[in-house]
């Protein structure tokens, strides 16, 4: 048994076999004392493999149907035939529910409980013989139990996972307002994952220019991100030759994490407003909810293409900080102080490996 509080359900049946078993040989009853002391005790035996394959609620349901089946054998009690198969079909009830019954069956039971409902009622009035009564009910209520425990059931809701978010970008540098937005997150979710892109699809207004060489934008991301707690920069877009396209990266998460798992896609205001020009933008919204974060001169209205879709999305709060890549790469060109735009470690990554110097913003 996985819990003591278990025990008690065997334990009483065996006492109840090995009691009853006693007691009826000292009224001379052998026959009677060895059904109860087989049904006790091989009660008690069975319960180790339901209590561990159908939990607690079934353990007791089978004990109270063996405890219902052991009480003809109880010295004293009414030996008549109809009596003692009343008391067992009623335990067999409990003990032995079905389950997975079609429709049919199950309506072909109830007529039969009500047959015998019918049929009890005229053994009660005199029409039947009356000792045929609890024989009757007993088989009603066996019927109407089996329909009970083989209606369908809809199947449990799964426990809420965790809220994992990611949060895509060049990183072009890592700077203070990345920071800022994982920051807002982490308030919310219960793990970030920072996803640098390969080859960003959406960086029209750079198109012109070649981004860092991936390695390096990786590098000043986990600088930015020190000492975040649940934090974690994925390398995974690296990997992939084209374009780095958010559905994929998606597909390729999923699969690392359990089911149940929520997942949560980080975009400002105005990715929020492009994100129907993304590919497959539709298959996106089905498996995340939205976290969208606002950007100056942006707003969070909707866009026409999800007005007529429940498009799952929550509004994170952060500071709008005037922050770009653009304009610190430009500043590195031109030799200018980056003040506290990016870290010192991401500042000092940039000086040692000389980046943005040749470069044009």
């Amino acid at each position: 048994m996985s819990e003591k509080r278990d025990l008690w359900v065997p334990a009483v049946l065996g006492l109840a076999g090995i009691g009853l078993f006693v007691l009826n040989l000292a009224e001379g009853s052998v026959w009677a004392g060895v059904v109860a002391l087989v049904l006790g005790l091989g009660g008690a035996i069975a319960c180790l493999p339901i209590r561990l394959k159908r939990g607690q609620r079934r353990l007791v349901g089978f004990g109270l149907g063996i405890a219902l089946m052991l009480v003809p054998t109880v010295p004293g009690a009414s030996a008549h035939a109809a009596t003692t198969a009343a008391w067992v079909i009623l335990g067999l009830a409990f003990a032995f529910p079905l389950s997975g019954l079609t429709q049919s069956v199950r309506a072909v039971l109830l007529g039969g409980a009500g047959l015998f409902a019918i049929l009890g009622l005229l053994a009660a009035v005199g029409i039947l013989p009356k000792t045929l009564v609890w024989l009757f009910l007993a088989g009603a209520f066996h019927l109407a139990a089996q329909v009970f425990n083989a209606r369908p059931r809809a199947e449990p809701e799964p426990p809420p996972g965790p809220r994992v978010c990611l949060m895509g970008g060049s990183f072009d540098p890592f700077h203070h307002g990345h920071r800022l937005l994982a920051e807002a997150a982490l308030r919310v979710v219960d793990r970030l994952l920072v996803v640098p892109a390969g080859q960003a699809p959406h960086k029209r207004e750079d198109a012109a220019r070649e981004p860092t060489p991936f390695h390096h934008r990786v590098a000043m991301a986990r600088l930015g991100v020190e000492r975040l707690p649940r934090t974690e920069v994925l390398e995974l877009e690296g990997r992939r030759s084209g374009p780095s396209y958010t559905v994929d990266t998606l597909d390729v998460i999923r699969r690392s994490y359990p089911q149940g798992t929520r997942f949560l896609l980080l975009v400002g205001a105005d990715m929020y407003q492009d994100l129907p020009n993304w590919k497959d933008w539709e298959r996106i919204l089905d498996s995340v909810t939205l976290l969208v974060a606002a950007r100056p001169g942006w707003d969070l209205d909707v866009p026409p293409e999800f007005e007529s879709r429940n498009v799952p999305m929550e509004r994170l709060e952060t500071p709008l900080v005037d922050v770009s890549s653009t304009g610190i790469r430009a500043d590195v060109h031109a030799g200018k102080a980056l003040g506290d735009r990016v870290s010192p470690a991401v500042q000092a990554y940039l000086r040692d490996h000389e980046l943005y110097l040749e470069d044009t913003p």
